[in-house]
């Protein structure tokens, strides 16, 4: 093999790197989108416990990929569900920790995006 074959991406790689950049952009705008709808407890509690059923039926399917992105919907929905209870204290642990997820999605959502151009370049 040569050397320009080696680092010639494969498209199973390219198609990986896409995809997690557009899962982790799509989750930054939903979770960002998310803290400007639920500003009352009942609609965060409501949201939290559907994005906690996705979760929980991705974790329980048989992927392993599936299980890493079930534990992270239901991390989400548990902080989403007490962003916004009635105790202040949780109200704004929960509230920094869903603003830390959002800035790290669209931070790794851009990180990914750059890998694939990146490694779309080196294929022309």
């Amino acid at each position: 093999m040569s050397d320009f074959e080696s680092n010639y991406p494969s498209t199973e790689t390219l198609t990986r790197l896409r995809n997690t950049a557009l899962f982790y952009l799509v989750g930054g705008l939903l979770l960002a989108a998310v803290q400007v709808i639920a500003r009352q407890w009942i609609i965060a509690g409501v949201i939290g416990l559907l994005v906690c059923a996705v979760g929980l039926g991705w974790l329980l399917a048989n992927n392993p990929n599936n299980k890493k992105t079930g534990a992270l919907l239901t991390a989400v929905g548990v902080i989403v569900m007490f962003s916004k209870t009635p105790f202040k204290v949780l109200t704004v642990v929960m509230g920094s920790l869903l603003s830390i997820a959002t800035i790290g999605f669209l931070v790794l959502g851009v990180k990914h995006l750059i890998l694939y151009f990146i490694a779309q370049s080196k294929r022309r």
